[in-house]
């Protein structure tokens, strides 16, 4: 990863809260992201970059129709106070591929 797009990551979304495996439809095995609050991003992943962007957390905590649709979406959520930025991502992500979004069949 350059150093200045990380920089840049960090400024616009704050530090990396996890690296985790997503399942993205289409693909096999789980691609490894780097997780941000409102972007996601896997810079190789068989010569493929991979982009995802979501609602970052402050947005949600101010939307009740936003966070009720996580909870609808994601399951294991028992309270709003649980909501994270991994939830939003699976809620409300796009999903670029080189650059490309990335329509759902």
């Amino acid at each position: 990863m350059e150093n200045n797009e990380k920089k840049i990551w960090e400024k616009h979304y704050g530090k990396k809260i996890c690296t985790q495996k997503l399942n993205i439809e289409g693909y096999k095995k789980p691609i490894e992201f780097d997780i941000y609050d409102g972007y996601a991003v896997c810079e190789n992943h068989k010569g493929h970059r991979f982009d995802m962007s979501y609602p970052q957390m402050k947005i949600i905590k101010d939307s009740k129709e936003m966070m009720d649709e996580i909870m609808k979406c994601v399951t294991d959520i028992e309270c709003e106070d649980e909501i994270s930025p991994l939830h939003s991502l699976i809620a409300f992500n796009t999903l670029y591929v080189d650059g490309v979004e990335v329509k759902s069949v």
